[in-house]
Parts: C-alpha cells; sequence; structure tokens
C-alpha cells in the first residue's frame, strides 16, 4: 500500500522539457530581464541605453535559444544519463554557445577579440546557467516532496475503515453463521473485497465497474444487517464500465447515506444512485431519506463528506467538485470527476 516517501531526489526525466513551447516562453522573458539589467549597469548608461539593450537582448536570445534547442535534443536522445551528468552537460554546452556567439559577434563587429568581453560573456552565461539549472532541481525536488506528502495524505483518508461498519459486519456474520452458511461465506468474501480495496494505492484507477460492484458488495452487507429496510437503486447506465475512476471514493459516500440515513429510520428508506457521463467528467448524484431529527446527524456526515473532498482536492487539483444540501427530508450529495486524471504520483 505504501511507498518509500523519503525517496524524492529528481531525476533526469523530471527536468523541465526543453521542447515545450511554455519553456521557450520563460527564456524569451528571462533573456529580456537579463538584457535589461545589463543594459542598466554600464557606465553612463542613459547614452547608448537602447543600442546596449538591443544588442544584449540579441546575443542572449541568440545564445539561450540555441542552447535549449541543444538541450531539447540532448534530453530525447540521451535519456541514459542521470540529472548530474545532463545537468553537466548543459552547463557546458549553455556555456560553449555563449562562448561561440562571443567570438562570432567580435569577430564580426570590430575584427577583434576582447578577452574582457570574453570572459565577462562566459562568466554570464555560466552563472546564470548555474542558478537556472539550481533553481529546477529544487523545484522539481519540492514538487516530489510535495507529491510524497499527498500521496500519503490520500492514502490515510482512503483506509479509514469505520469502525462501526466493521463490528455490524462482524455481528451479522456471527447471526448469520448459524442460519445460512453459504450466505455467510459470500459475506465474508465481500467484506474481504472491501479491505482489499482500502489498500489499493489512491492513483492507480480502476474501472467504474469495479467500484460499483465494491459499493454492491457493502451494500449487499448492509442488507443482510438492515433487511428490508434497506433499497437502493443505480441509474448509471450512460457511464461506461471500463471509464477509470479512483478506488473507493464512491463507497464512503453511500456508507454516508446508510448510517446517517436509512438505518436511523423505523421504516427504512431507498438509495439512489444516479450517474450521468459528458465528454470531460462523470457525475454522480447520491440521494437518500433522513430521519426527522438530523441535527445530530449532519455532524458526522459533514465531517465524513469534508474528508472525501479533501481526498478529491489532493487526487485532482480543484478539478473535482463535492456538494451536499438537504431538501425537505432527502439528502443530496453530488461528486463530478474529472475523466482525465490530474495526478501522477510515480
Amino acid at each position: 500500500m505504501s511507498k518509500d516517501t523519503t525517496k524524492v531526489l529528481p531525476t533526469m526525466s523530471e527536468l523541465p522539457d526543453f521542447c515545450q513551447v511554455s519553456i521557450l516562453y520563460l527564456t524569451v522573458i528571462a533573456c529580456l530581464l537579463l538584457a535589461l539589467l545589463m543594459a542598466l549597469v554600464i557606465d553612463n548608461w542613459r547614452l547608448s541605453f537602447w543600442l546596449n539593450l538591443s544588442s544584449f537582448a540579441l546575443f542572449n536570445l541568440w545564445t539561450a535559444l540555441t542552447s535549449v534547442g541543444i538541450l531539447c535534443l540532448i534530453k530525447k536522445r540521451f535519456a541514459e544519463l542521470n540529472l548530474q551528468q545532463f545537468s553537466l552537460v548543459a552547463l557546458i554546452t549553455t556555456v560553449l554557445v555563449a562562448i561561440i556567439y562571443s567570438l562570432l559577434l567580435m569577430t564580426y563587429l570590430t575584427g577583434e577579440i576582447n578577452l574582457w568581453t570574453l570572459f565577462r560573456n562566459t562568466a554570464i552565461a555560466f552563472i546564470v546557467s548555474s542558478i537556472f539549472f539550481r533553481y529546477y532541481y529544487l523545484q522539481q525536488y519540492n514538487q516530489l516532496k510535495i507529491q510524497a506528502e499527498a500521496e500519503a495524505r490520500v492514502q490515510a483518508l482512503q483506509s479509514r475503515i469505520r469502525p462501526h461498519f466493521l463490528f455490524n459486519s462482524l455481528n451479522t456474520l456471527a447471526n448469520l453463521a448459524p442460519v445460512d452458511s453459504q450466505k455467510t461465506e459470500e459475506s465474508i468474501l465481500d467484506l474481504a473485497d472491501i479491505f482489499r480495496a482500502s489498500m489499493q494505492r489512491s492513483d492507480k484507477l480502476i474501472p467504474f465497474a469495479d467500484e460499483k460492484q465494491l459499493c454492491n458488495q457493502y451494500l449487499q452487507l448492509e442488507k443482510q444487517r438492515l433487511g428490508e429496510r434497506l433499497e437502493y437503486e443505480w441509474q448509471t447506465d450512460t457511464i461506461r464500465d471500463s471509464v477509470p475512476f479512483p478506488p473507493l471514493l464512491l463507497q464512503p459516500i453511500i456508507e454516508n447515506a446508510v448510517y446517517h440515513g436509512v438505518q436511523n429510520r423505523t421504516d427504512g428508506g431507498k438509495i439512489l444512485i444516479k450517474g450521468l457521463s459528458t465528454k470531460q467528467h462523470i457525475q454522480l448524484e447520491i440521494t437518500n431519506p433522513l430521519p426527522s431529527s438530523t441535527e445530530s446527524i449532519h455532524k458526522g456526515n459533514s465531517l465524513a463528506l469534508k474528508n472525501i473532498r479533501q481526498r478529491l482536492e489532493v487526487l485532482y487539483q480543484g478539478r473535482a467538485e463535492l456538494n451536499y444540501h438537504q431538501s425537505a427530508d432527502t439528502f443530496y450529495c453530488i461528486i463530478k470527476v474529472p475523466k482525465k486524471a490530474s495526478f501522477n504520483f510515480e
């Protein structure tokens, strides 16, 4: 279930993809800002500010974009390099490009080589590229650390099998065993499947059909305890069975419907699970009847739903929704998740 969350050092694959347009955009902005700074630190900068700015901007852009292009090819063709090796290659590449362009420009503009200008350009290229790669190294390190902590939080929230459900199930099995051994065996297998699901990795998606089956197994266990007082109906034909879905996400909501709704009513009630599939999202609505007195029920219900909302936030980073409200004597819980996951703990 758990992973070694202490190993969070970035690897070669976790450096920025230098072929992405976003990297090129940031590179251009950084080059222009550096050119502005270089133009301002020159003595008597007011006399030739625009000429210096354009010259520095042109040199910085040539150096940076050429280096980015080379690094794009290197990362694609030499994936076996580790992070330290690639960083060294990237640093050397940037410095060499800066030296080559400096020599070409000095030869073209003045016909002679100014060693001070060559040293200055080389030093700037070395310092800026060192800061750049160190920044991305630390950024990726922190991102991996956050991902590891997020995975631990998700696992903790997912694995919370409520004690009352376990105790109720064991009592039901104890009462059922002398009466019907076949149903007892089936109930034990259902309970084992639920606990097995709680031990799965939370970022490993399962088909929606598997989550639905797990919920049915849970409902069957509760039906053994509540008998005819518990009814349920699925209206999820629009959702394909193969649609990826986080494990043990829907089951706690249905457990809420049983624990805070149906079992507290003398005549029981019906849980209705409606599903809707759009191009980008899956929406599920779970409704259940409420007893007449709901003050104490809402407190426990809200705490459980808060945990589910936290899990959705960690998994989908704001792209999933969980809403709930009460109308008359019915409780509505609506969950909306994207079909394409935004998390990937590797």
